[in-house]
């Protein structure tokens, strides 16, 4: 007869790893075993158990370890590749890179003390679809790496020139279809619909722009943009994952912490 205890000991892979016991959850509900592996493998690299310039385990090794496909290992790198942790070359292996040092500020505000200033309310939906959605998107909203959801690009106009540029992803359980009206405000539309935004993360960057940015803000000179990542939450719920550029003479940010 088969126990309780019986049951959950058998929903977990566990492997010895390294002189220590690795966990892949299989329960229903848990997140994607490629957003999994990630997981352990980001914070060997980051709690320095692997060192820059140090080699990862090859795929195959990956795949007998964790007992995973090789779709699930080629997920997982695919995001350390995006967040920078490693590079993968083809004859040489996957190798840890250096951990960059960035100046970084953080601030601790009410949800409502973060606002934006614009002189102009031209806010235009160009697109509605459904894509499958970078890979950061698809690990804060937990799913499969080529899950669709529904994808929303929007600029802002100053003096008619695109000035900031939006692209929004939305967690799918928001029942939204691709013929929902967005040309009034999103946030209000998700309250609507039961999922209020009460909690936001965002980290705001500068740079310079390239030639596709160029043309797209109208421009012939390099600029600064300023690029705004935006994580909102329903609770502790994911819903919204937004990438922001702002032409940086036409924006401004202003934080009132309380």
């Amino acid at each position: 007869m088969t126990s309780l205890i019986d049951v959950v000991l058998y929903s977990y892979n566990v492997i010895t790893f390294g002189g220590e016991m690795v966990k892949l959850n299989y329960e229903s509900g848990q997140k994607p075993l490629w957003s999994q592996l990630y997981d352990i493998l980001s914070s060997k690299i980051l709690d320095g158990t692997y060192q820059e310039g140090d080699s990862l385990p090859g795929d195959r090794l990956l795949m007998e370890t964790y007992d995973v496909s090789r779709v699930t290992v080629r997920q997982a790198m695919d995001k350390l590749m995006n967040e920078g942790l490693i590079i993968r070359q083809r004859g040489k292996g996957t190798r840890v890179l250096k951990k960059r040092d960035l100046l970084g500020t953080t601030f601790v505000s009410s949800f409502k003390g973060v606002e934006e200033k614009n002189q102009t309310k031209d806010r235009r939906v160009i697109s509605v679809s459904k894509e499958v959605p970078p890979v950061d998107v698809a690990y804060f909203f937990g799913l499969d790496r080529h899950a669709c959801v529904l994808k929303l690009v929007r600029y802002t106009y100053v003096d008619q020139k695109v000035a900031v540029y939006y692209e929004t992803y939305l967690n799918p359980i928001v029942s939204f279809s691709e013929t929902a009206d967005f040309s009034t405000s999103l946030y209000q539309k998700l309250e609507e619909v039961g999922y209020p935004i009460n909690r936001v993360q965002e980290t705001i960057t500068a740079s310079l722009m390239n030639a596709k940015e160029k043309k797209l803000f109208g421009v012939s000179q390099v600029e600064a943009l300023m690029n705004r990542c935006r994580r909102g939450y329903c609770g502790d719920y994911p819903i919204e994952y937004t990438y922001s550029k702002y032409v940086a003479k036409d924006y401004q940010l202003n934080i009132d912490s309380k």
